[in-house]
């Protein structure tokens, strides 16, 4: 018999008999094998043993060559390239045996949905992921998955010990191993962000980093301290004609105005001190925009409008873009000085790799920061203004304050000028502690240190809707706004708006109001309208910022130009502001127009995701100090310098994994809670006290405080003799005289309005944890921070 089934088999005689034993083999070979299993068990085990280790073998050698990459692959390029979900599509193709074995081992998907939905372990991932571990016991080489997941575990505060136990597991990479990566991560940051600015034009934007450094035990060598530094960013301009990079040389130098005096070459005109006609009514459009889009989301009976709700009116929209940041090295210099300020420029210049003759190429280059980096800035453009250096004379720099820090002005300036007093029956102390028994909040003028921005921001918005929620109760006409917002249409909640922005929330209305027979006024009512309006122009800027309307953003500044100007407020931003406005009327029109459209930044190029840039440098600023806080030997500046380069990329990475294994970016702890409740007892409380009616002689009058309108209150300044004198040329010509004994000559250019300032704020870990971009690494700060120790004393700089 086997001497007859050899011959068969051979592979020499008759081709016809070889042809039909080929096609017999191959449409009933599975038959025979089975029929010969059955025959004797076990016979064909070595058979199949040795032909699938075979296919197998091959099978782990395509998956290890998958997973393995050459030297010269950057780790920054992995990392973005990187996807557990491609890989898991690619497998079976790749490994179609090891993928079927794996399939069959695991057993039918019998697990019910809602149970998968628990669970969240889908077949492909945890097969794609024990593939990995195969390819990376065939070659420590083809680790791209552990270096990621080690990557990962690293940003998301893994322990040293528990890294090292997934790597002996041959999920990640081992702890030295991160170390090396995090090294080659910011020596790469450095080589883009040098290729960057080669290769489009690009803004900066710095600020003070100020840690506290405090020790157990104080020596003369080793006591408590505050480490000053600066972090910047680089930023690749958007270009709002194309849509993308902006080429070299596309804003020359000619474009921006020469500076001769000491003070900024404005000739500035009366049109420009307050809102012209035109935007004033722009201002109304989109105000009552605001006003009717917050009604619709707390009056519940409304959602039947919401689906044909239009868009806000359009100023100056963003296009939707991706914005990209590049972090530069941290700087061990303060930037708190005229000549701090200038190491700092020379120092980011020097690490773009930037000399004149590239910066004239390249053309003009944004410079955002906040008041104290605008004003330096201003002074020192001041004082180089003839160096014939692009670099040394700042000739390619043009200055733009934060949005962020003034739209923090904005909130405490209006928290601060309705607060009212303690006690009082009316205002928003009244609302914030007696009726919704908040925890006390430091506010008001009067007070020694800055109002905190998150808890005024909360308070305006829950303030706001409610007063929004009373005024459609007053003026809809029926006893239940519930039952009438279920029904109402289209043109009657039109209607009802306008009536109630008209009444309600306008400088005229508060006009009427004011303008009453002094026995005859209503002070709670007057306050509850200027507040109002107030409350709404910080929405809507606010918004506005979220949806990249930067003309918005422009129409609310310019009433705030004014309002801040008010003695014991704000004066600071109030001539940043109007200095900034015109100065951008002395632009040239394509300098204005790229000014404009690269004053918000978005970084996931969704609708609605919109932020200012200095707020990008505060979020940097606090990972800076997360890590450099941690105790460690080897921490310095220079190691700081280097970490800072890739903290983003360390956050890639876990938004990476986290994308991969369908972990949401964001948990509990971070939703911002439904306001609802204290929405309603607002209202009924604003209802029950006729707060937002004219009430003639109201007993609680006395026992208020009238609140300033503003605006109204400084809308003079720009005919008064010292009117805009920082901005002013003066006239004066200075004649030596010699000495003649006179103690002061009169012409010191001293600040009028540097008294009775508010005190500058300095967002916190709470204020930034705001972003909802970045609200789920803020959850993490505190493990970051318990893990940053052993981190710094892991890590050393060559």
């Amino acid at each position: 018999m086997r001497q007859f089934v050899d011959a068969l088999f051979m592979r020499q005689g008759d081709s016809q008999v070889a042809a039909n034993l080929t096609r017999l083999v191959r449409d009933h070979g599975n038959d025979f094998a089975r029929k010969m299993d059955e025959r004797s068990p076990g016979a064909l085990n070595d058979f199949i043993s040795d032909k699938m280790a075979q296919v197998l073998s091959d099978e782990g050698k395509k998956i290890q060559q998958h997973l393995a990459r050459n030297n010269d692959v950057p780790i920054t390029d992995l990392l973005s390239t990187f996807s557990v979900e491609k890989l898991a599509n690619l497998l079976p193709t790749l490994a179609p045996s090891l993928w079927g074995i794996l399939t069959t081992v695991a057993g039918p998907e019998t697990a019910s949905t809602e149970s998968k939905k628990t669970t969240r372990r889908e077949q492909g991932l945890v097969f794609a992921t024990i593939c990995a571990m195969i390819a990376v016991l065939r070659s420590q080489r083809s680790n791209n998955f552990q270096t990621v997941i080690g990557l990962f575990l690293l940003g998301s505060g893994a322990a040293k010990r528990q890294i090292e136990v997934l790597s002996h597991a041959g999920l990640s990479t081992s702890y030295n191993s991160i170390m090396d990566h995090i090294k080659t991560l910011s020596k790469e940051g450095i080589i883009r962000f040098r290729d960057v600015v080669k290769s489009c034009m690009c803004s900066i934007v710095w600020d003070n980093l100020n840690i506290a450094f405090r020790v157990e035990s104080q020596r003369l060598d080793n006591a408590n301290h505050f480490d000053n530094g600066t972090t910047a960013t680089a930023i690749p301009l958007h270009d709002p004609f194309t849509g993308g990079k902006v080429p070299h040389g596309t804003l020359t130098a000619d474009m921006k105005p020469t500076r001769e005096t000491t003070k900024p070459p404005l000739e500035w005109t009366m049109e420009q001190t307050l809102i012209s006609a035109e935007d004033a009514v722009k201002l109304d459009e989109c105000s009552l925009w605001q006003l009717k889009k917050i009604a619709l989301d707390v009056i519940a009976g409304l959602g039947h409008l919401k689906k044909g709700f239009r868009e806000c009116p359009e100023v100056i929209k963003i296009a939707l873009h991706t914005t990209e940041q590049y972090p530069l090295p941290a700087m061990h210099e303060d930037e708190s000085s005229i000549d701090g300020t200038i190491r700092v420029y020379l120092t980011i210049l020097k690490n773009l790799g930037i000399t004149n003759e590239e910066i004239r190429a390249h053309g003009l280059m944004f410079a955002d920061g906040d008041l104290l980096t605008d004003s330096l800035v201003d002074k020192i453009e001041s004082a180089r203004r003839n160096s014939p250096e692009e670099i040394e004379g700042l000739r390619m720099i043009v200055r733009r304050f934060g949005l962020f820090h003034a739209k923090m002005a904005g909130c405490r300036m209006v928290v601060n000028e309705h607060w009212n007093k303690v006690g009082a029956p009316a205002g928003l102390w009244w609302e914030n502690t007696r009726l919704l028994k908040r925890k006390p909040m430091v506010a008001g003028w009067q007070k020694q240190k800055a109002t905190r921005w998150k808890p005024s921001h909360e308070l305006l918005e829950i303030s706001l809707a409610a007063h929004i929620k009373d005024a459609f109760r007053l003026y809809c006409g029926h006893d239940d706004l519930d039952e009438w917002a279920k029904t109402v249409t289209e043109e009657e909640f039109d209607d009802i708006s306008q009536k109630a922005f008209d009444n309600l929330f306008t400088t005229a209305a508060y006009d009427r109001a004011h303008d009453r027979a002094e026995s005859e006024r209503d002070t709670i009512f007057e306050n509850s309208i200027l507040q109002n309006r107030d409350m709404l122009w910080y929405s809507l800027l606010v918004a506005s910022i979220k949806s990249g309307d930067i003309g918005r953003v422009i129409l609310v500044l310019r009433m705030w130009m004014v309002m801040m100007r008010t003695p014991k407020t704000m004066p600071k931003y109030a001539d940043a502001i109007f200095e900034t406005l015109a100065r951008l009327d002395t632009y040239h029109p394509k300098l204005k127009a790229y000014f404009l459209h690269n004053w918000l930044v978005n970084l996931t190029g969704l609708p609605n995701r919109f932020k200012e840039i200095d707020l990008l440098q505060e979020h940097q600023n606090f990972w800076a100090k997360i890590i450099y806080t941690a105790k460690g030997v080897n921490r310095s500046w220079d190691w700081l310098s280097m970490i800072t380069v890739c903290i983003f990329s360390l956050r890639a990475a876990m938004r990476t994994v986290e994308k991969a294994y369908n972990i949401p970016f964001y948990g509990d702890k971070h939703t911002v809670p439904n306001m609802e409740k204290e929405i309603q007892l607002l209202a009924d409380a604003l209802a029950a006290e006729r707060i937002q009616q004219y009430t003639q002689n109201r007993m609680q009058n006395e026992n208020v405080n009238s609140a300033r309108d503003l605006l109204y209150k400084e809308s003079k300044y720009s005919n008064s003799r010292t009117a805009f004198q920082k901005f002013t040329p003066d006239p004066r010509r200075a004649e030596n005289l010699g000495n003649v004994g006179v103690a002061g000559s009169g012409l010191e250019d001293k600040d009028v309005e540097s008294e009775d300032e508010e005190p500058e704020y300095e967002a916190d870990e709470e204020d930034l944890g705001m972003d909802e971009d970045e609200a789920n690494a803020y959850e993490q700060s505190d493990l970051m921070m318990a893990r940053a120790e052993e981190f710094v004393n892991q890590m050393s700089v060559d």
